[in-house]
Parts: C-alpha cells; sequence; structure tokens
C-alpha cells in the first residue's frame, strides 16, 4: 500500500517474432501458490496487462522514449542488446515471401507506363491490363485481361519473374493490393504464394515504416532501421524458395505503396523512415562475428524477456515503463476484456463450459510477479494447460493480472480530467484493489482517483489529499470522496467524502469538518459566511466536540446540537472555562436582544454583549 500514499514523481507497432502470452490476483513476486480465477458471472473477466509483444530485445516505444530524452540510436541499441558491436554488411539481393497474398489466384500490373515482361512467356502486359496467375495440375497458368476480356492464357511450369523498370502492382481480384520495388517471382506451387526479390536496402524502406510509426523521434527510427536490417541477416534462409516472410512471423513488410478496392493509392514510405535507413546505410549489430538475432517488440512494459542469445536479456526497462513511456504510448499499461467464450475455445473435448482459469506460474520480474509462465483452464471437460496464450486469448501480452472494480470508473474519470494531458498528468502505478474494504485506486503524477460503489470514482489531489492521508485515507472517518476538488472564494477548496468534508485556504491550510458541526457552518454560508474556512480539524471533547473557523467556532454535544459561538461572547465564554465550565455547552447561535445586544445561550446560563457593557455572563 505504500505506493497510494504518495503521488510518484516519474514521469504499436509489430512484432519481430510470434509474440507470446497470458493471467490474476494483484500479488509481488513469483506466485507461491496457483492464482485462482473462477468464471465470472457476467461472462468476461476484467484484466489490466503491461506491454505489448514478446518483450525480448528492443522495445520500440521504451526506443521512442530513449529518444526523446537525447539518447542517440547506438547507445539505444547497445543498451538494448548488449554485448553487440557496430558493424556493416554489403547491400544484397533478398527474396521477400509475400504470404499475405498467397491463395489460389494473384493478379499483377505494371505501376507506369512500361509493360510487364514475362521471363517465361514473349508476350508482355500492357498498362491498363491485368495477369492472373492461378495454379492448374502443378504448374502455373497465366491469363491476361483488359477489362472483363480474356486477351491470352498461358501455361508455365517453371517459375516467371515479372518486372518493369519502376517495379510492379500485387493485386486481389478487387483491386486492391501493393507496389513494390524490384520484381515478382512467382514459384510453381499451391498456393500461389509470389516473391519480391529485390535489394536488402530496399526492402527496409518498406519494413521500418511498419514496424515503428513515421513520426518517431528519428533516433528511434534509426534504431529500428538497424535492428531491422540485422535481423534480416540473422534470419536469412538461403536454402528456401525465400530468405524472408512480410508478416509479424518476420518482419512486417508492405511495399512502397497500397491501394484499395477503389483505386486510391496511399504512399507506405515514408521521408523519416527512408532518411532513417539511408542515415544507417550497411550498419548493423554484430555479436561474436555474426549478425545479431534483433528480436524486437511494441513494448516490453517495463521489463524485457530472456530471449534465446546472451544479448537478449531480461533486465529492467524505466523507459518502456508506464512511469517512463513516451507521449502517446498506451502500451506500457492497458485494460482489456477477456470473454469467457474466448477461454472456452482452449478447452478439452467439445462443448466444454470454463469453470475459471489457475495460473501456477509468473517469472518473478516486475509487477504482480511478472509475466504468466503456466496457465490452466478448467472446464466442465476437464482441464488444458494453453501455451502462447496471449495469441489464444487476444491479448497483448502475458504480463497481465484480475482487475478489481471500479477500474474502468477510474479510467473514464481521468480521462474526463484530461488524461496525460490533464491535472493528474499519467499513471504511475496499475489500478489496486484496497485489503480491508470494497474500493480501488490508482495513483498519478499528480494526484489519485479513488472508487468505491457508495461513492462512484473522484480524484483527490494537493493538500486536501495530503490532510484525508494524514487521517488514515479510506479508513479514515471521512472514508471515500464523493466529489472531485471544487474551488472557492480567496484562492481556497473542498472536497466532500462519505463522512465529512476537507476545506482549505492559503491561509488555514486543510482541515476537515463532518457531522452536525458541518451542518451547523453550512447553514451559516459555509466558508463564505462570518465564520469563513476552518481552522482546526474537528477535536473531540468529554461529551461533545468543536472546530474552530477564521470568525469563531462550532460547538456540539448530543444535548445541545451545534451551535457557534464568536466575538466577545465567546472570548468570555472562554475564560468561564469552555464547555468544562460553569456554562456547559452553547444551546443557541449569537442572537440579538433588544437595545443593540447580542445574546448566545448555555447549558448553565447565557452570555449577553452590548456596545457600552461588553460580554456579560449570567449564571442560572
Amino acid at each position: 500500500m505504500i505506493l497510494r500514499r504518495a503521488a510518484a514523481l516519474l514521469t504499436a507497432p509489430v512484432l519481430a517474432t510470434a509474440a507470446l502470452v497470458a493471467p490474476l490476483t494483484l500479488g509481488a513476486a513469483p506466485a507461491a501458490a496457483a492464482e485462482v480465477w473462477p468464471a465470472p458471472a457476467s461472462g468476461a473477466w476484467q484484466v489490466t496487462g503491461r506491454g505489448w509483444g514478446h518483450g525480448a530485445g528492443m522495445s520500440q516505444w521504451g526506443a521512442q522514449s530513449r529518444a526523446l530524452a537525447g539518447q542517440d540510436y547506438r547507445r539505444i541499441l547497445a543498451d538494448y542488446y548488449p554485448g553487440t558491436v557496430v558493424a556493416t554488411r554489403p547491400n544484397r539481393p533478398l527474396r521477400v515471401q509475400l504470404t499475405r497474398f498467397s491463395g489460389s489466384e494473384v493478379f499483377v500490373e505494371t505501376p507506369s507506363s512500361a509493360a510487364l515482361t514475362i521471363s517465361t512467356s514473349a508476350r508482355t502486359v500492357a498498362p491498363g491490363q491485368r495477369l492472373r496467375l492461378t495454379s492448374e495440375n502443378g504448374a502455373l497458368v497465366g491469363t491476361a485481361f483488359a477489362g472483363g476480356t480474356e486477351l491470352w492464357r498461358e501455361t508455365w511450369t517453371s517459375a516467371p519473374v515479372l518486372a518493369t523498370p519502376d517495379g510492379v502492382w500485387l493485386t486481389r481480384a478487387d483491386g486492391s493490393g501493393n507496389r513494390y520495388r524490384g520484381v515478382l517471382r512467382v514459384p510453381v506451387a499451391s498456393p500461389v504464394t509470389p516473391v519480391n526479390d529485390t535489394w536488402l536496402e530496399d526492402y527496409l524502406l518498406g519494413v521500418v515504416p511498419r514496424e515503428s510509426p513515421a513520426w518517431f523521434a528519428q533516433q528511434a527510427l534509426r534504431a529500428q532501421a538497424v535492428a531491422a536490417r540485422s535481423y534480416a541477416y540473422a534470419t536469412l534462409s538461403p536454402g528456401e524458395t525465400a530468405d524472408i516472410c512480410d508478416t509479424d512471423r518476420c518482419q512486417v513488410y508492405a511495399g512502397s505503396a497500397s491501394r484499395d478496392a477503389a483505386g486510391t493509392v496511399t504512399a507506405l514510405e515514408s521521408p523519416s523512415t527512408t532518411e532513417a535507413v539511408r542515415a544507417t546505410d550497411l550498419e548493423i549489430r554484430e555479436y561474436a562475428g555474426q549478425p545479431a538475432f534483433t528480436q524486437f517488440s511494441s513494448s516490453n512494459g517495463g521489463w524485457s524477456v530472456q530471449g534465446s542469445r546472451p544479448y537478449l536479456r531480461a533486465a529492467e526497462d524505466f523507459w518502456s515503463s508506464p512511469e517512463g513511456r513516451a507521449p502517446q504510448d498506451t502500451v506500457a499499461s492497458w485494460t482489456a476484456s477477456l470473454p469467457v467464450t474466448t477461454v472456452a475455445r482452449s478447452c478439452p473435448g467439445t462443448g466444454g463450459q470454463v469453470l475459471g482459469l489457475v495460473v501456477d506460474g509468473r517469472d518473478g520480474r516486475g509487477a504482480w510477479g511478472g509475466r504468466i509462465t503456466s496457465v490452466r483452464v478448467r472446464c466442465t471437460t476437464g482441464e488444458a494447460t494453453v501455451t502462447g496464450s496471449a495469441t489464444r486469448f487476444g491479448l497483448r501480452s502475458n504480463w497481465w493480472v484480475l482487475l478489481p472494480g471500479g477500474t474502468a470508473e477510474i479510467t473514464a474519470r481521468w480521462r474526463e480530467l484530461g488524461g496525460d494531458t490533464g491535472v493528474l498528468g499519467r499513471p504511475t502505478t496499475p489500478h489496486h484493489a484496497l485489503p480491508q474494504v470494497e474500493g480501488t485506486y490508482q495513483v498519478f503524477q499528480r494526484g489519485s482517483v479513488y472508487w468505491s460503489p457508495a461513492s462512484g470514482a473522484h480524484a483527490v489531489r494537493g493538500a486536501i489529499r495530503d490532510k484525508w492521508g494524514s487521517l488514515g485515507w479510506e479508513g479514515s472517518v471521512l472514508r471515500f470522496p464523493t466529489t472531485d476538488e471544487f474551488a472557492l472564494r480567496r484562492g481556497g477548496a473542498g472536497q466532500h467524502f462519505l463522512g465529512g468534508s476537507v476545506y482549505w485556504s492559503p491561509v488555514t491550510g486543510a482541515h476537515l469538518v463532518r457531522g452536525a458541526v458541518r451542518d451547523a457552518w453550512a447553514g451559516l454560508g459555509w466558508e463564505t459566511g462570518f465564520l469563513g474556512y476552518p481552522v482546526t480539524d474537528e477535536v473531540a471533547l468529554p461529551g461533545g466536540a468543536f472546530t474552530h473557523f477564521q470568525g469563531g467556532s462550532v460547538y456540539w454535544s448530543p444535548a445541545t446540537g451545534a451551535h457557534e459561538v464568536h466575538g466577545a461572547i465567546r472570548d468570555a465564554w472562554a475564560r468561564q472555562g469552555w464547555e468544562a465550565g460553569r456554562l456547559g455547552y452553547p444551546t443557541s447561535d449569537e442572537h440579538a436582544v433588544p437595545g443593540g445586544g447580542r445574546r448566545s445561550d448555555f447549558q448553565g446560563g447565557w452570555i449577553t454583549w452590548t456596545p457600552t457593557g461588553g460580554a456579560v455572563v449570567t449564571l442560572r
């Protein structure tokens, strides 16, 4: 519970390899016992998590955060791949398998006024024409069309190379597709799966903007360019049909432009990412004389994962954590709904209904005990151990935990108050369930948001939050806030809670006022009345209580109720020993009497004040 007692003062893209993952109750360090999550009646678990992707190697959002802090790309890469060194490799041809187009047919067009040539035919495909490729009876069939009219048809038993001086368009039947530099080679196989033969440096022009947003800082983009180049060299498959693929199983690659079915063309290469590739021309990271296997993912959430190489180390990463994340990073921490129906797909047999999830282990690194290493699904048909559960469950990483109630309300209130740039600033902790009462809180840079079923979600900050904390937080008489802080005259502020209020001004500081004393003060105009702001918290007395204000006091007892006393009458009462004297507690507020005087009644008498005689005590 220490994290919430003071607000901390700290301040995606795709994956380089397949993502992992999976879930439970809040904890720290590796779970010593299984975490059991019964299936919720609502039909979905609400979870919170850290990071996006497998978490090994470079965090792309971490690179952005580091670049904004002034680190250059070589420093970024050295930190994410410790032990690797700068090296170069010559540009080389690269064969990219375009698995996104793998299917029963593909179409090829020329992107310019130049005709499309075909290595296995004397024919060409002119501008405005399309070449359809299909696999039939162990051969590749090419059919040229102009509009809906078939122009010619040929059968090829060897892979054709399709080329123009300006690259090629590879499309689907509806006309949507991508433009690629270099040429297309189409192996004779089923399904039809084209290969883009291009130069590695040109390939990177299409990779970097798909792996990192083009608006990232230039040093982050350069780190991405070097990591992508190194990864390509480290994963070449010279004995296969292609060297590398075009999806997140390898690196995402979509060529230089895309076109939708309506014919709208969108450039996919960006000047900023092209600059990053050109500025790092031929540069890679090397380890023991070989290109480094530079895995990367969108975000590690604050801890990287131990990978398959010595330089892919598990280490804490402030720059990718919720506290150190870059602006616009929404994946350092996140929330999600996990439907029971999604989990049910992992039940053994058929027709199984989910009874619950069981988390058997975590890796011990970071919040909640770290990433989940083992999770089981309990079903009416038996149990099943889930591997790769982030992919299986549709979550961003395997670093996640069950959310307590109220988290959606807390997040919504934070956003209503301006989110990262609002009065509270960025989150510095996850959501936390309170241990003794039903409630949830989250700490931000400049305050907290607390939720309970009775109060809803409200922000507490500044001196009022400090006062509430000094009284015992939600365990105090105030319990939970029922409003946010509101501004008052003379530069002051107030906030209501289930058990009372805290009022603050620059002159008086922050003080608790509650119960019948608060009601009496409210009846006199709150801080705008003659009493002004409270200058003490409520003070308990034998058989009663009081609160002092700038302009007087309010005293209460069960027998008398709450009444104000101020000025010369209060001074005279004080000389009589306050409520412990013979006068006892006040039984009325001060009121006017004939002759221009004032009077307050007490249990043991009264005090009358006149302009000529001052305050006179009368005992019964």
